[in-house]
């Protein structure tokens, strides 16, 4: 059983989860998806919660993703690829793209295939 609150995300997947818990979630959170996955597996491209991901997951906000969270500023971003904080900027807003040059030194940098970020 697996129960995923989107905002702010929460994941809890154990065997089974206590009632008492889940009426928590429920009533705490407003997107709570509680999957029972007992006997059958579930291809996670056909849920709810991958169709939105997908849907928001644009390159330039997996750019701003995984800087964040490795506690980049743009300019020290723009620094370690040897480009202005003007140009990492207008790739997470997605007026500039990011070319395959930049996605194969991004993915040197955070350690992900160059794919997350075409």
């Amino acid at each position: 059983m697996l129960a995923v609150v989107k905002k702010p995300h929460i994941e809890i997947n154990a065997e089974e989860i206590p009632e008492k818990l889940i009426k928590f979630l429920t009533d705490n959170y407003s997107k709570v998806e509680i999957i029972n996955n007992d006997d059958e597996l579930v291809d996670i491209r056909e849920t709810a919660w991958y169709r939105e991901r997908a849907n928001i997951s644009k390159p330039g906000q997996v750019l701003k993703r995984y800087r964040k969270r490795n506690g980049l500023s743009q300019t020290e971003l723009g620094e370690k690829l040897g480009i202005a904080k003007q140009n990492i900027s207008a790739m997470e807003r997605g007026s500039r793209g990011i070319s395959k040059a930049i996605a194969h030194e991004l993915s040197d940098i955070f350690q992900v295939s160059p794919g997350r970020f075409i």
